[in-house]
């Protein structure tokens, strides 16, 4: 992760994160379970799918978006994906 990457983690996404409502952290972390072992592609065909996000707001989908990208308990992935 860049340095910027890290910092609009740190100063925008956690504080987010930090101040929703348990039931949509939950949401959020139920559709991050379902992209954490997915290849790059796949995850953003996932993200893109309006089903897959379908209830949330648009917080909650750019903050679904944020994370998926650091592979919380995932494999990073290969190289020139």
């Amino acid at each position: 992760m860049t340095p910027q990457q890290r910092d609009h983690v740190r100063n925008e996404v956690l504080p987010k994160w930090q101040q929703m409502p348990p039931d949509r952290r939950q949401a959020i972390q139920q559709r991050l379970r379902v992209l954490q072992n997915m290849p790059e592609s796949a995850r953003k065909q996932r993200l893109n799918d309006p089903d897959f996000t379908r209830g949330m707001n648009d917080e909650d989908r750019a903050t679904l978006h944020d994370l998926s990208h650091l592979h919380v308990g995932g494999a990073p992935d290969p190289p020139n994906e």
